[in-house]
């Protein structure tokens, strides 16, 4: 949800390289702290979780806090459920080592895995 508050530049940038990640300011807020600390600067990840939600209600005139009409119209628009739920590309392990020097070398570097 962060990322797609960060607009649809950043978020084509991050799909196609991650690691670009790396030179946003909320990201780099967090380097060098403790994880066990992070709570109070993680980028605003749930403050986008219903905006979608919303949208819909007042586009579509409904009145529905729990967001039921909002779900049935995605899942009517996703069809016959032909499509995937899963990301797409190659598939690897961020939490090894190897992989992630070589997928994200800047976020790596600013997070170390150990």
């Amino acid at each position: 949800m962060w990322l797609v508050g960060l607009g649809r530049d950043a978020f084509t940038q991050a799909v196609a390289d991650p690691d670009v990640l790396a030179a946003t300011p909320e990201v780099q807020a967090l380097v060098g702290r403790p994880r066990d600390v992070w709570n109070d600067d993680w980028p605003g990840w749930e403050s986008l979780d219903c905006v979608a939600m919303e949208a819909y209600g007042i586009l579509a005139g409904v009145d529905d806090e729990c967001g039921e009409s909002f779900y049935e119209a995605v899942d009517a628009e996703k069809g016959d459920g032909g499509g995937t739920s899963g990301p797409l590309g190659e598939q690897w392990d961020v939490r090894r080592e190897d992989e992630a020097a070589r997928k994200l070398p800047r976020l790596r570097v600013m997070f170390p895995l150990r």
